[in-house]
């Protein structure tokens, strides 16, 4: 597979635009020599950053329909899916990224999470870092980091979902009628912060992490999430996503 055969594609909004300055320090933090393409989807704001290409959706279409919009106009067969919410914090190895695109064209994979948010279910033969996602798996399909085959991911996305339909109803139902493996590491391969944003405040993790980094966090939009929401949070999402394999 050619490496320049994928490109990643950054979920967000200009509602969350204050996220981004974070996010891009943190992702070129830890990931200085990305090889790939990196799209920034947005309504009418630009990040300035010769690096990143704003895609502007002055009419925003919503979660799904922003990304079937990107997904129909970029020439990569292959999609890195990110959100502006997801603060890196350990380095990305290229290789890795690499010998996971070699291994889903190999093998004619639909989709590889690269952030096992939840991890895979079943084993996966030949490759002991990975799993397999069975197909009546609650999140065969995820929101969370990871590499689609660009058709795939268009066929599962339907105008007017948001990114919760997308995982628990029409998408994950559209998701088990494909008939091609979906597939999850089992660490992380791309390791972040999960996820600093919730119901549109910063966790107290996001705070405590860009500190920590040296990192000025603007609370004027986007404002910071009380303990107790937090707590509440963090008790559903291992309840949830607790690896099973």
């Amino acid at each position: 597979m050619e490496k320049n055969n994928c490109a990643i594609v950054v979920s967000s909004c200009d509602a969350y635009a204050d996220a981004w300055n974070p996010f891009f320090t943190l992702f070129f933090r830890y990931w200085p020599n990305c090889p790939f393409r990196i799209i920034l989807i947005s309504n009418g704001l630009k990040y300035k950053d010769a690096r990143i290409e704003t895609y502007k959706i002055e009419k925003d279409l919503g979660w799904s329909g922003n990304l079937i919009e990107i997904m129909k106009n970029i020439g990569e067969d292959y999609v890195i899916f990110l959100q502006e919410d997801y603060f890196l914090k350990n380095k990305v190895n290229n290789e890795k990224i690499f010998a996971a695109l070699k291994l889903m064209a190999e093998n004619n994979t639909a989709y590889l999470r690269l952030y096992p948010c939840p991890g895979p279910d079943l084993p996966f033969a030949g490759n002991s870092e990975i799993g397999l996602i069975s197909r009546d798996a609650v999140y065969r399909n995820s929101t969370q980091a990871a590499i689609w085959d660009k058709k795939i991911f268009l066929s599962i996305l339907k105008n007017g979902e948001t990114g919760w339909d997308f995982e628990t109803k029409g998408g994950l139902e559209r998701a088990k009628q494909i008939n091609r493996p979906f597939l999850s590491f089992k660490k992380p391969v791309i390791d972040y912060l999960c996820t600093a944003i919730v119901k549109g405040k910063y966790i107290r993790a996001a705070i405590k992490l860009c500190k920590k980094e040296g990192i000025k966090l603007n609370f004027n939009k986007i404002k910071k999430q009380g303990l107790l929401l937090e707590l509440k949070y963090e008790i559903k999402k291992w309840i949830t996503f607790f690896p099973k394999i």
